[in-house]
């Protein structure tokens, strides 16, 4: 198996750490049914960064519900010369009855020659390729990480959890998860979701720690012209210590406040969608009486709602804002459909009003999909309902696809 990849920036402008120039070519060989050799060298050459990484190694499956996959690399960092350093990880999963499923794995990553990320913590360093290069900038820590999980499953519940620990040369991560979902009859079903992370880097350096719990109910049979989801999530999100600028104890972006500060928001979204009929181009075979309905058209309304507060050190900033959304699309063939989508965000006691909206054309490109391609006149941004709704101004683009147990068994998956 041969594969190759590259990501290049338009018009030439590859000045930002995150995205230089990147090429990278693969390399897999099935020596048997359960070892494959791996391999892979990727170049990274952009204004701020000039990389090498080659990884060679191999990945086992060497008895049931088992896994090791481990490879040895080489990088070479323009400003900071070459590093050698090891990757692996094993995964066993084990059944226990026909309802219970258990696994652990173990991954990790270690230097074994040159630059360590103990050595060279500094956060002005650019972005570099690999993989195992932190988003902050500096090289990834050698770590151990261990996660075990569980799942439950029978006709109506589905229950899943997860713990993990995560022992780090600069950091040390922890956090659990446990979901759920239960089947109420055909395209009918609730389900929650509850998380906490906490993560700490050096002594005095910033740490965080990040809650979150979702409830969420479904309805949409296959008969039924009328579907909606309503979803109520809980957000809890601290940092202490934290330094404007500089990365957090894992990485990621870097952080956008200094001190103490705590943000937590309570958010409930509903999504209402109504799909008539109409008998306009209906068929009859001859002889019959029967009536092909199809679609007219879609409409949809969305309503959110958000209580947030954020404290600044003594200082707290809390209200409520209300989130308002109306589309609507008009079938004009089975491949084209034409209509608007509009939104209204309405801060509290209405002092504040934001608008979007614009026209929209719908294209059904092959079955059980669509593209939407649509022009906001007027926007405004807003992370907590940007997953339901496109609300920026500009043009954008969205595809959705639907598929079930059986969309793929003409692939033989």
């Amino acid at each position: 198996e041969l594969d190759a990849q590259t990501e290049f920036a338009l018009d030439g402008k590859d000045a930002s750490v995150d995205f230089p120039t990147t090429h990278r070519f693969g390399a897999r060989w099935k020596l048997t049914q359960d070892v494959n050799l791996i391999g892979s060298y990727e170049i990274a050459d952009g204004d701020t960064v000039k990389a090498r990484t080659a990884r060679l190694g191999f990945d086992l499956a060497p008895w049931a519900g088992g896994r090791l996959l481990a490879t040895a690399n080489q990088q070479d960092i323009s400003e900071y010369g070459p590093r050698s350093f090891a990757a692996y990880g094993l995964a066993q999963s084990l059944k226990l009855g026909q309802r219970w499923t258990v696994d652990l794995s173990v991954d990790g990553n270690k230097t074994l020659g040159g630059i360590s990320a103990s050595d060279i913590v500094n956060t002005g360093q650019p972005v570099a390729s690999g993989g195992f290069l932190g988003n902050a900038g500096q090289i990834t820590e050698d770590f151990v990480a261990i996660s075990s999980g569980a799942t439950y499953r029978d006709e109506l519940w589905t229950i899943t959890s997860r713990a993990e620990y995560r022992d780090g040369e600069l950091a040390n991560r922890y956090g659990v998860q446990v979901g759920a979902l239960r089947q109420l009859g055909e395209g009918r079903a609730v389900g929650g979701l509850a998380s906490w992370t906490k993560a700490n880097g050096a002594p005095g350096s910033a740490s965080t720690e990040s809650m979150q719990i979702e409830l969420s109910w479904a309805h949409r049979p296959a008969e039924s012209r009328i579907s909606w989801l309503n979803k109520l999530e809980f957000r809890r999100d601290a940092v202490t210590n934290a330094v404007l600028g500089a990365p957090g104890p894992i990485g990621g972006p870097a952080l956008s406040v200094s001190g103490n500060v705590t943000s937590v928001r309570a958010i409930n979204s509903l999504s209402l969608n109504w799909t008539p009929l109409t008998d306009r181009d209906q068929r009859r075979m001859p002889g019959s009486d029967v009536q092909s309905w199809v679609e007219a058209g879609e409409f949809g309304f969305f309503w959110g709602t958000r209580y947030s507060s954020d404290k600044f050190g003594v200082d707290d900033v809390k209200g409520w804002s209300n989130l308002l959304g109306a589309d609507a699309r008009f079938t004009l063939s089975e491949l084209i459909d034409i209509g608007a989508s509009g939104s209204v965000r309405i801060s509290t006691g209405g002092d504040t009003v934001s608008y979007a909206g614009g026209p929209t054309v719908t294209l059904a490109p092959f079955k059980n999909a669509n593209l939407t391609v649509g022009y906001n006149f007027a926007g405004f941004r807003d992370s907590d309902f940007e997953s339901e709704r496109f609300s920026r101004s500009g043009a954008y683009v969205t595809f959705k696809l639907k598929f079930d147990q059986t969309s793929f068994q003409a692939l033989g998956l």
